[in-house]
């Protein structure tokens, strides 16, 4: 017999559709999987958007608008939209993702909602034997944050700015060079924004194991609506 529809409600901290992610996550949901998204800046104007930029201090977040253009913003800033657009979701969907690897523990869904940022720390926190532990982030001002924030879990982390929007094919391989040199035993492209090409590249230049969060996510949603 064959299977029910399931619907996924993802939000992005940016403007949506966000088809950069979604085309790689939806052939591994499965046929029977419909999307709906929904984005924190959709509706907005560029000077709006402006309004949500860091400053001095902030939580640092990196995404892409729908024309390409990557914005920083801060995290708190960002929060009640997004919540708005769970609010907006969670009556038409099964499962909902967050597409951002930012932490947002004010966040709440009557529905399932699978949050990266804890999902892909509790799987680095399951792995054994891992000592040094590499990051790949967006930008220069996320490095100390991402410091302090895998810390919690891994004594010896080191964390590269390569943006996933902005830089170029040998910007990956240099760090994935400086990241072997540095005899990491993981990296972790910490964001939903990086691919899969960005994700091999890095594996292959490195010789290391590494998580690319959408993947992740895909895999897990695909088991929650199977």
């Amino acid at each position: 017999m064959k299977s029910s529809k399931k619907i996924v409600g993802f939000i992005t901290i940016g403007e949506s559709p966000r088809t950069d992610i979604t085309s790689e996550i939806k052939p591994l949901l499965g046929a029977n999987i419909e999307i709906m998204e929904c984005g924190a800046l959709d509706g907005l104007g560029k000077d709006e958007i402006k309004d949500l930029a860091t400053k001095p201090g902030d939580y640092v977040l990196v995404t892409r608008l729908r024309d390409g253009t990557a914005v920083k913003l801060s995290r708190d800033k960002i929060v009640s939209r997004m919540q708005r657009c769970i609010n907006n979701l969670e009556t038409h969907v099964d499962v909902i993702g967050l597409l951002c690897t930012g932490d947002f523990p004010e966040l709440s869904s009557r529905k399932i909602m699978i949050e990266p940022s804890r999902l892909i720390m509790n799987v680095v926190s399951s792995l054994s034997n891992i000592k040094r532990l590499g990051v790949i982030v967006h930008d220069k001002e996320q490095v100390r944050m991402e410091e302090e924030r895998w810390g919690r879990i891994i004594n010896d982390v080191i964390v590269v700015p390569v943006s996933a929007y902005l830089s170029t094919e040998d910007d990956f391989r240099r760090a994935a060079e400086y990241l072997r040199d540095s005899d990491v035993d993981l990296v972790i492209l910490d964001s939903l924004g990086y691919n899969i090409k960005m994700k091999n590249i890095v594996r292959e230049v490195s010789g290391k194991p590494v998580i690319l969060p959408r993947t992740v996510m895909a895999e897990i949603i695909r088991e929650l609506t199977a």
